[in-house]
């Protein structure tokens, strides 16, 4: 099922705030390319696949995978929400 980030999303489990707002929200604070291109898929065997373009250097993917694995990680801990990052 895919989401457009305009809409709704899954509520967290424990009564939080959304986690996937949170990512999508960090990830267009840290990559502002990504406003406006943002998709979200939700896999319930997989967790919540969040789809954005990606830097086209090498370097900069690299630095930003790095920084939205900590978000999810983060997220994950809190939230029991598994969030990753891809690219289109």
């Amino acid at each position: 099922m895919r989401y457009d980030t305009s809409r709704q999303f899954i509520k967290a489990t424990n009564g939080s705030v959304d986690p996937t707002k949170k990512y999508i929200a960090a990830l267009h604070e840290i990559y502002p390319p990504a406003r406006g291109k943002t998709s979200v898929t939700v896999r319930p065997e997989y967790g919540v696949i969040v789809h954005a373009p990606l830097p086209k250097r090498a370097s900069e993917r690299i630095r930003l995978f790095e920084q939205m694995a900590e978000v999810g990680t983060r997220l994950l801990l809190e939230t029991d929400e598994y969030i990753i990052l891809s690219g289109r």
